[in-house]
Formats: structure tokens, C-alpha cells, sequence
């Protein structure tokens, strides 16, 4: 029976697991990671509010247990790949015949003076769940450092508890990065509105501590932020650590792999935010720490495991949030991000109410829809609105861009409507924004 060896035990590694056993074959599998409870990375702003218990929002051991892997709670210290196995911290031996490296991604950690003062944390696992916890019940001021998705869901969570909130970015808004600057403008007018205090185009130089512990949080413009605690949620880095230890080819986006998932080393593959990843559109490597790409990326690599010859097409990096009243999301390259490729584009909007207009509690929903001039086809696309479910607005988007949809496409697909569901049958906003690319054209 050949042995399968996952280091990691985040969503990349978990499917790896779940995708051998659902298969036809046999196979030893063994998880080997380092936390005790993994965090649902994705849930943990939420789990900030002590409405439900912390390990609602963690991971549980049995979705390995269950699913026929052996679970080693221990650190890979190195691997031999001549051997064919891993040892660990406490001096365990794996042999392998497939290894997947799924180390998953750290918290970038700025080098701010006093940056190691107590009540300075990261939103990623139980622990700093439970101290957050802690905090909000103890604490009245709290400054987040860094606006994007996590920094704007933890702020919106402490400002929900009663918490006072200043969220600094570097950037001229928050959530630029996923966002065009018209929508990102919106989310944080109303997070204003909200009670939420933004400073942008500032950076942080240094925290103040008195015994030990923050107590303000200095910018470049020579003001000072009093704060209780930080929250410092400035994006993450891929963990190659082991990857470079052992000789695997690596780059800044992470360990690098071929269309297969495999590394630069023999019978060795590698998946999730360690890994680096290829733009669907572009074709470049990309940055895309979401659960989803992890996910459809370990897909890959079971599939080529079990010797069926699969290939990775490449991230869309569909992306969905929440601020208040507000959800919202992106897939593929927003104008920005094409204008920054170069790319000849055009953008078609649309703005439509989300139900019939005779029902009450309807709302708007704003969309942007980026084609190539030259094929036509999407290559990306945002959306926005006062209510609930752009997730599922984002994932038509990203399976049209996936799909090789052209502005043709979009203008004659067939849809649903219903008068509480969706908007009346003549304003489908993605029709509305491929008939406004095309007038552009």
C-alpha cells in the first residue's frame, strides 16, 4: 500500500485527505501539523463574540480522524528526499511515496519598533480568538493596522461590541487591493457612518507600552493613537521554511510547482498559501491566501496522487466579504489590477434593484464587469450591495471568467427571477453591464 505523508493541517492538507479517501484506492495517509486545533482562518474575526463557544469556530481533528488518516500532532523538522521520509521535532520517521508539503502561510510581521509589546495580536487561531475575547470585555480602545478583509471584519466585530475603533491604512482607502477605488470609497463611508474611525495614507512607526503592554500607537504624522490593544492584520507571507531547508525550489509567492502541483523535487507536491500560484488570467504568479484556491489546488494534487494526469489551470481569486450592512466581492482583475497589467479593457456597469419593485426590502446591486477589448472575453468583475449574498454573485463571475465567457456570452445567458429572489426579469445586472461594455466598445 503506498504511504501518503501531508504536512499541514489547514484546508489544503484536510482535502488531500478527504480526496484519497473518497477514491478507489488504498493508501496510508498520515497529517502530521503543529496545532493542537486549527482555527477556521476565515471565521476567526467572527468568533471574537462570545456568543458561541471558540471551538465553533475551529477546525475539528475528526474531519482527519474520520476520513482514514492518521493524525500526528508534531513539527516536521526535515526531510530526506533520497529517503523518502519526513522526521520530526520529537523524532518521528514518515516514509512516503507521495509527500505534500501544505504548510499553509505566517502573518506578516512589520518591523515596527515595540512590535513585541503585550496586547499587540494577529486574527488566525484559538488562542488569539480567546484573548481577543479577553480584550473586548476588559478594553474600551482598540486600533486595527491594515484595512483589508480580516482588518475591516475584526474591526467591524469590536466596534459591534462596543469597542472604540481606528482603522489605519497605508493606502488611500481600505480594501484597495480587492476592490476599485468607487466601491471601496462606499464600504468605507458607511463603516464611518458606522462608528468605525479610518485614517488612510498613513503608516505606523512605532508602538508606546507602559509595563509592558501597548498603549498607543504612533503614526508618521507624529500623532499618536491611544489604544488598549492593537490588532495588526497587514496581509500574510507563504511558509517555505521547510520547502528551502530541503532544496525545493521557492520564489517570494512560494514554493513553486509545475501545472501538476509538483515540486522541483521527485513524488513531492505542494498546495494552499505555501504554494505559489499562476494568475488564470495573466498567467504570473499571484498572491491568493484564500481557502478556496487551497482547495482547489490540493484537488490537483490528489488527482495526480492517484495517477489520474490533472492540470492547475490558475487562481481567479473569487473573494467575498462583509462590512455592516454592506457585501461585496471581486473575481478576476478589477480595472486596477488590469490597468496595472497593461491590458486593453473596457468596464461595464450596471446598478439594479434586487427584487421586484412592488417587495418590500429590496436593495441596490452595483457590478463591474472588466473584458479584453481584443478577445472580449471577462477577465474579471466586482460586485456590491446593501444586503445579503454577493458571494454567489462572485462565483457567476468567476465561473464566466473561468469559462472563457465574451461579452456575447453574458448578453444572451439565461437566468432565474422570482419577485422576492431577484430582480425583475428585463434588469439581470450582469446583462446590464455587458450591454454597457459593449456600448463602450
Amino acid at each position: 500500500m503506498e504511504k501518503v505523508v501531508i504536512i499541514g493541517g489547514g484546508p489544503a492538507g484536510r482535502l488531500i485527505v478527504h480526496a484519497l479517501h473518497k477514491s478507489n484506492q488504498e493508501f496510508e495517509v498520515t497529517l502530521i501539523k503543529d496545532e493542537e486545533i486549527n482555527a477556521n482562518r476565515c471565521a476567526v474575526p467572527y468568533g471574537i463574540s462570545d456568543k458561541k463557544p471558540v471551538d465553533k469556530f475551529c477546525i475539528p481533528n475528526t474531519l482527519v480522524t474520520d476520513f482514514g488518516a492518521k493524525l500526528v500532532l508534531d513539527t516536521v523538522e526535515s526531510i530526506d528526499k533520497d529517503r523518502q521520509s519526513v522526521t520530526t521535532l520529537t523524532g518521528q520517521t514518515f516514509d512516503y511515496d507521495h509527500l505534500v508539503i501544505a504548510t499553509g502561510s505566517q502573518p506578516f510581521i512589520p518591523p515596527i519598533p515595540n512590535i513585541d509589546l503585550n496586547n499587540i495580536v494577529n486574527v488566525r487561531s484559538k488562542s488569539d480568538m480567546e484573548q481577543l475575547r479577553e480584550f473586548a470585555k476588559r478594553y474600551k480602545k482598540c486600533v486595527v493596522v491594515g484595512g483589508g478583509y480580516i482588518g475591516i471584519e475584526v474591526a467591524v466585530v469590536m466596534k459591534q461590541l462596543g469597542i472604540e475603533v481606528t482603522v489605519v491604512e497605508m493606502q488611500p482607502h481600505v480594501l484597495l487591493m480587492t476592490m476599485d477605488d468607487d466601491f471601496a470609497e462606499t464600504i468605507e463611508a458607511h463603516i464611518i457612518e458606522k462608528g468605525v474611525k479610518v485614517i488612510n495614507n498613513t503608516q505606523v512607526t512605532a508602538f508606546e507600552g507602559q509595563e509592558g503592554n501597548v498603549s498607543g500607537v504612533v503614526l508618521d504624522n507624529g500623532n499618536i493613537l491611544p489604544a488598549d490593544f492593537v490588532i495588526v492584520s497587514v496581509g500574510v507571507k507563504p511558509d517555505v521554511s521547510l520547502a528551502d531547508k530541503t532544496g525545493i525550489a521557492t520564489s517570494r509567492f512560494g514554493i513553486i510547482t509545475n501545472e501538476h502541483m509538483e515540486t522541483s523535487i521527485k513524488n513531492i507536491y505542494a498546495s494552499g498559501d505555501c504554494a505559489e500560484k499562476k494568475s488564470f488570467v495573466t498567467g504570473k504568479p499571484s498572491m491568493g491566501e484564500f481557502g478556496t484556491n487551497a482547495v482547489f489546488m490540493s484537488k490537483v494534487a490528489a488527482a495526480n496522487i492517484l495517477g489520474k494526469k490533472t492540470t492547475f489551470p490558475g487562481i481567479i481569486n473569487a473573494n467575498a466579504s462583509s462590512a455592516f450592512e454592506y457585501t461585496f466581492g471581486s473575481a478576476g482583475l478589477i480595472a486596477k489590477a488590469a490597468e496595472r497589467e497593461g491590458l486593453d479593457y473596457v468596464v461595464g456597469e450596471s446598478e439594479v434593484m434586487d427584487m421586484y419593485p412592488m417587495m418590500d426590502g429590496m436593495s441596490k446591486i452595483k457590478t463591474k464587469l472588466v473584458f479584453d477589448k481584443s478577445s472580449r472575453k471577462l477577465i474579471g468583475g466586482s460586485v456590491l450591495r446593501k444586503g445579503h449574498c454577493s458571494a454567489g454573485n462572485v462565483d457567476f463571475i468567476s465561473f464566466a471568467i473561468q469559462m472563457g465567457a465574451t461579452i456575447e456570452d453574458i448578453l444572451i445567458y439565461q437566468y432565474a427571477t422570482h419577485p422576492e429572489l431577484a430582480a425583475k426579469p428585463s434588469d439581470n445586472t450582469y446583462l446590464f453591464a455587458a450591454q454597457d461594455a459593449l456600448k463602450k466598445l
